[in-house]
């Protein structure tokens, strides 16, 4: 989220509505793509949700592709107009972020492979590290809304 929050301070200006709600919703819909795993925050919350997507899909696979962002940011944008910034910047930046883990992702699965993977482990000291300088400029950008 430290990520999804860094990117949409730097497409805020792109964006013509609340600048409140955008960065809500970048931080909400950067959630969205561990609705497939059942132990992540989201998937604990909503396990009617997340178990048969994690059944059917697996983890990083469906739900950690752009298929997903590109679609849902289509219907946003069919009803809401450009309210489908925020959605697609903070589930993008999600995958985008993961695609930099060992575990990395697959772009566009399931037509094909188009890999991004990474050299951060997960859970260990590299990810830690990342996310306090994430959150660093985070602060740093903040603080010159500001000022």
């Amino acid at each position: 989220m430290a990520f999804a929050l860094l990117l949409g301070f730097l497409f805020l200006d792109n964006f013509n509505g609340n600048k409140y709600a955008f960065l809500i919703i970048v931080l909400l819909t950067a959630m969205l793509p561990d609705i497939d795993h059942p132990q992540s925050k989201l998937g604990r919350k909503f396990w009617m949700i997340s178990k048969p997507f994690n059944f059917l899909f697996g983890h990083r696979k469906l739900f950690h592709s752009l298929l997903i962002p590109v679609v849902l940011s289509f219907v946003v944008w069919w009803f809401f107009n450009d309210w489908w910034k925020p959605i697609f910047l903070g589930y993008f930046s999600h995958i985008l972020i993961d695609g930099f883990t060992l575990d990395g992702i697959n772009f566009i699965y399931p037509i094909k492979q188009l890999r991004l993977q990474g050299f951060i482990e997960t859970g260990k000291k590299q990810e830690t590290v990342l996310f306090w300088f994430f959150v660093a400029l985070d602060v740093i950008i903040l603080f010159n809304l500001f000022t």
